[in-house]
């Protein structure tokens, strides 16, 4: 195998020198039957150099050319990346804008009571949504037995009160109970916790006399009883109706306003203005 690709080396340089000694005497002496014939014989090859030389000219540039595709797709995904995060950014202080707003709009409407905005800083550990914690406490006049609130709707209220916390009880715990009425009949009843509800993030309506008639979606809105919540405030609708087991009443189903897996910023009713 040496000894044939030792032969193809002195072929390779024998007519380099041909055709090296052919561009000499057609340089210094023009075209002749020598050169013309010289031409003529390595035509084949220097048609071979000039097209492994084209190919290898090619590659050269087309591996360049991957290695530009290659940075310019580096460099959009890392631009395309950036863009994500800065829309990201973008949406969440919108987001964030629109709920102070609203929250700064509910505040604002409630002139007639004390109100404390705070943000809500840990979840109930082993009781699903039962219980929150709050960044205000004692020093920014709360008490147990605040109302607590959303633009949405109503919270729960205040049980446990530090120098700058505080826990509130939602209504989903099963201890919570508030006085309602039926929106758009007036009828009176209570929604109260539910161990098993509270799982789903739902409460009972209870103590509904069978003669009021409801039905789903119907708004379910704080009557203003006990002095604890002020009256129209939003708590739920009603999402299920069944018959009580006595026959006399009608207990159902009620979906609150607030998204207590999602609550962030509340309001804090301290008590009526100059109360």
């Amino acid at each position: 195998m040496s000894f044939f690709l030792k032969k193809w080396r002195i072929t390779i340089i024998v007519i380099a020198i041909i055709a090296a000694a052919s561009f000499v005497l057609e340089h210094f002496m023009g075209e002749n039957p020598i050169t013309v014939g010289i031409r003529t014989v390595t035509s084949p090859i220097r048609t071979g150099f000039s097209y492994i030389a084209g190919e290898v000219t090619g590659f050269r540039d087309f591996i360049i050319d991957m290695r530009a595709y290659k940075a310019d797709n580096e460099r959009l995904e890392a631009e395309n990346i950036e863009l994500k995060r800065q829309n990201r950014d973008v949406a969440v202080y919108r987001e964030e804008n629109e709920r102070l707003k609203a929250l700064l709009d509910l505040q604002d409407s409630m002139t007639q009571y004390s109100t404390v905005a705070a943000r809500v800083i840990a979840y109930s550990d082993s009781n699903w949504y039962d219980t929150v914690e709050i960044n205000k406490g004692a020093v920014n006049g709360i008490s147990v037995g605040n109302a607590v609130i959303t633009p949405e709707g109503v919270v729960g209220r205040v049980t446990e009160v530090g120098p700058t916390y505080s826990v509130v009880t939602t209504l989903l715990d099963p201890s919570a109970a508030i006085g309602i009425r039926i929106s758009r009949t007036g009828g009176n009843g209570l929604v109260e916790g539910d161990e098993q509800l509270s799982r789903q993030m739902q409460c009972q309506l209870t103590f509904l006399d069978r003669s009021t008639p409801v039905i789903i979606d119907d708004v379910v809105e704080t009557s203003g009883t006990g002095g604890i919540y002020p009256p129209g405030l939003v708590i739920g609708t009603i999402i299920n109706i069944s018959a009580d087991s006595t026959g006399s009443l009608i207990n159902a189903v009620v979906s609150p306003a607030v998204e207590f897996d999602s609550l962030q910023d509340v309001l804090v009713i301290n008590g009526a203005v100059g109360g």
